[in-house]
């Protein structure tokens, strides 16, 4: 598929028009992906297809400091349909289908580089889908754990312009489907999917002088801090709950508006701690405890997005009992600031590949 828009990029003629992207747009893409998940014996056999709506809000000129140094380019609210029939899970020699899914998706459009006219994009996306097929409709799987899940996606992709109100576009992505460990097994789906479609300019014009920035940053770099609560499930349990509490306590260092160091220190308090007389009780897998605090140091980075936030970090406990002698971690997370100073923030807390809890909660800058 890239293949294709490279050659359309290689013609003359109308395929060179000049594509307006100073207005909004809405795009339509049809997709395939294949099972990459490391531990699923029949991945090789696995497929999922679907489609992809959204409509792209354009923000080049939206005089944003952030739009400026990310290069950010529109943001997309869309909708997708994956069917998930051919993506199976075998257990004792029976194949169970993934079932359907539907989902919600917000992405951001920062473009890579330019070609010609064409353009080169890199597109994080995080929404919520519902997965008609769980560990509850088919009690034997342990891919999907609940019906309502996290979709993560991440995407490289080429636009290439054939008129001034439409261009096509190509590209692949990664895409993940779990609900953050809320309700075990949840090994979730993981896919590698590509996509071609087609993008349509709508409505008027948005190009305008730059508008100052609305929304207040702090000025220099802060310290921070955060404080929640948040649930991982018990084992095949649909309303059974460890309950943890999370605090952060860290600085971040400041390289523009839009982009942040930091490093810090995470700790996390057990309601329930591991018990091995107690193991089906209380066995909460990487995240087993014997004892009720853990905690740990990391560094990472935040990118601002006015009053969005996301966050990535990677730590090593500096204490932590646990069962299978885990040393690392790493925390992503969202956070939406109502002032500069104050916001609130979920942050889903991982060892390896593997959900750990999510934390739900306030955050707090000075």
């Amino acid at each position: 598929m890239l293949g294709l828009l490279w050659f359309a990029m290689m013609q003359p003629g109308t395929v060179w028009a000049q594509l307006d992207r100073s207005k909004h747009a809405i795009s339509v893409k049809a997709q395939y992906g294949v099972d990459v998940n490391a531990d699923n014996p029949n991945r090789k056999d696995n497929y999922l297809y679907g489609l992809h709506l959204s409509y792209d809000k354009n923000v080049a000129h939206n005089g944003k400091e952030w739009t400026r140094i990310l290069n950010a380019k529109s943001l997309s609210f869309g909708v997708t349909w994956h069917n998930l029939n051919h993506m199976k899970e075998l257990v004792d020699g029976v194949a169970y289908s993934g079932g359907q899914a539907f989902g919600a998706l917000a992405e951001v459009d920062l473009q890579l580089l330019q070609l010609g006219k064409a353009r080169l994009l890199a597109t994080p996306g995080l929404g919520l889908a519902y997965i008609t097929e769980n560990i509850f409709t088919q009690p034997a799987t342990s891919t999907i754990g609940s019906h309502v899940n996290l979709m993560i996606t991440g995407e490289l992709s080429l636009e290439v312009p054939v008129s001034a109100n439409t261009s096509l576009v190509a590209g692949g992505h990664i895409q993940h489907y779990s609900n953050g460990g809320v309700v075990v097994p949840n090994g979730g789906w993981n896919t590698l999917t590509s996509s071609i479609g087609v993008k349509t300019a709508i409505g008027d014009s948005d190009a305008r002088a730059d508008k100052p920035e609305e929304y207040g940053h702090i000025e220099g770099n802060n310290a921070e801090l955060w404080f929640g609560a948040g649930v991982r499930g018990r084992y095949r349990d649909r309303h059974g709950k460890f309950f943890r509490s999370g605090l952060y306590a860290g600085y971040n260092f400041y390289l523009n508006r839009a982009i942040s160091l930091k490093a810090g220190s995470h700790m996390v308090y057990y309601h329930t701690v591991f018990d091995p007389d107690r193991f089906d009780e209380t066995f909460q897998y990487y995240g087993s405890s014997l004892d009720p605090i853990r905690w740990g140091i990391a560094v990472g980075a935040d990118i601002t997005m006015g009053p969005i936030v996301i966050n990535a970090m990677y730590g090593k406990y500096l204490h932590y009992r646990n069962y299978h002698n885990i040393k690392w971690y790493w925390v992503t997370g969202a956070r939406y600031f109502f002032t500069p100073n104050i916001g609130i923030q979920t942050t889903l807390n991982l060892h390896g590949v593997q959900a750990d809890y999510a934390n739900w909660g306030l955050i707090l800058r000075i």
